[in-house]
C-alpha cells in the first residue's frame, strides 16, 4: 500500500527579497514639468573681469550682452504593466492573490530596482563616459590597500572643482564597503562603531555612504561620489487602477503607468567622481 504524506498550504506568499530604493538621496526635484514633457534650463555666462580704468570712456570695460547656454530635458520613460486576477484563481488559492498587495509587490520588486539602475546609468553616462570624471584615479581592482586612498582622492578632486562640500553621497558596492572596513577607517570612526546598533553606515571623509547592489551599478564601477544637485529625477506620472469586474473579466485587472526620467545638469558634472575596477 502507498503512504500518502500530508501537506499544508500556506495562505502567505513568498515574496522576492529586493532592497528599497538607493538613489533617493542623490537626486533633486528642482524643476517643474507640470503641463509639459520637456523643459529648457538656461545658464547665464559670466563676463570677463577687467581692471577699472580711471579715465576715458568705458572705464568699467567694453559692455557686452549677457550670453547664455541652454539644456533641454525631455521625458522619455513611460513604463506600464497590466495583469488580471480571475475570481476562480483568487478563491481557489486560499485568497493569496490580493490585488493591492500584488501591486505593492511589483513596485518593490520591479520598478524600484529599474529606476535606481536607470538613474545611476544616466549619471554614469554623463559623468564617466562623456565627462571623463572616471579618470581621477587609475582604473584598478579595489583592495583594502587602495579603497580609502581612492575614495579620498576622488573626494578631494571634487572639492578642488569647488563643488558643494555638504550633502555629498557615495554610492558603493558592498564589496567596496567591505574593503573600507578592512582598511580600518570606518571601524575607527564614530559612525562605524555605532553601525551595528543603528544600521546607519555613517559618513566617510564627510560623505554619506549608501551601499548599492552591484546589479544596479554600471559594469566595472564600484564607487560613485556625487551631490544631489547634479541629477534631477522627475516622476511626472505614477498612476494605477484596480478594476473590479471590468468588461470581459470576472475578477480584477490591475493597470499601472509610471512616467519618469533622469537628467544631469552638465554645469555640475565636477561634483561627481567614479572609480572603475577595469
Amino acid at each position: 500500500m502507498a503512504v500518502n504524506l500530508a501537506s499544508k498550504f500556506a495562505k502567505k506568499t513568498s515574496d522576492l527579497m529586493v532592497l528599497s530604493a538607493k538613489t533617493s538621496g542623490i537626486v533633486n526635484q528642482n524643476w517643474d514639468w507640470d503641463g509639459v514633457n520637456a523643459i529648457n534650463v538656461y545658464t547665464l555666462s559670466d563676463p570677463t573681469i577687467n581692471d577699472y580704468v580711471a579715465n576715458g570712456a568705458n572705464r568699467y570695460g567694453n559692455p557686452s550682452e549677457v550670453q547664455d547656454t541652454k539644456q533641454t530635458f525631455t521625458l522619455s520613460r513611460d513604463r506600464s504593466f497590466s495583469v488580471t486576477i480571475d475570481n476562480l484563481n483568487l478563491q481557489d488559492t486560499m485568497m493569496v492573490r490580493q490585488p493591492g498587495k500584488y501591486l505593492a509587490q511589483v513596485i518593490k520588486n520591479k520598478m524600484v530596482p529599474e529606476i535606481d539602475t536607470y538613474r545611476i546609468g544616466v549619471l554614469f553616462a554623463a559623468g564617466a563616459t562623456n565627462g571623463s570624471r572616471d579618470d581621477i584615479v587609475a582604473d584598478a581592482a579595489t583592495t583594502s590597500s587602495n579603497a580609502w586612498s581612492n575614495f579620498t582622492a576622488i573626494n578631494a578632486d571634487i572639492s578642488d572643482h569647488e563643488a558643494p562640500e555638504s550633502g555629498r553621497v557615495a554610492l558603493m558596492t558592498a564589496q567596496y564597503y567591505n574593503f573600507l572596513l578592512l582598511s580600518g577607517f570606518v571601524l575607527a570612526s564614530n559612525a562605524g562603531q555605532s553601525k551595528n546598533e543603528s544600521g546607519d553606515l555613517g559618513t566617510v571623509d564627510g560623505v554619506k555612504v549608501v551601499v548599492v547592489p552591484s546589479g544596479r551599478m554600471p559594469s566595472n564601477n564600484d564607487l560613485i561620489i556625487t551631490h544631489p544637485s547634479v541629477l534631477v529625477a522627475p516622476e511626472k506620472l505614477r498612476d494605477y487602477t484596480i478594476h473590479k469586474n471590468p468588461p470581459g473579466i470576472n475578477g480584477y485587472q490591475i493597470d499601472y503607468r509610471h512616467r519618469y526620467d533622469a537628467f544631469v545638469d552638465t554645469n555640475r558634472l565636477n561634483a561627481t567622481g567614479f572609480h572603475m575596477t577595469a
